[in-house]
């Protein structure tokens, strides 16, 4: 399912996401919390990146 609404969305490269993690008291913060409340790619994107840090750190 991740890569389906990864080929839809890029949580990686969404504007929203950039200006919030740059400006966290931002309204853009604010749209972005309420949006990973519910929004299904940003749940994967969250999976795939603990996945991609386990290995990661399997490998250290």
């Amino acid at each position: 399912m991740f890569k389906y609404i990864e080929k839809l969305h890029r949580c990686a490269d969404c504007p929203i996401r950039r200006q919030a993690m740059a400006q966290p008291q931002s309204i853009f913060a604010r749209l972005h919390r309420w949006h990973a409340t519910w929004w299904p790619g940003w749940k994967s994107y969250q999976a795939e990146r603990r996945i991609c840090n386990a290995e990661a750190a399997a490998r250290r």
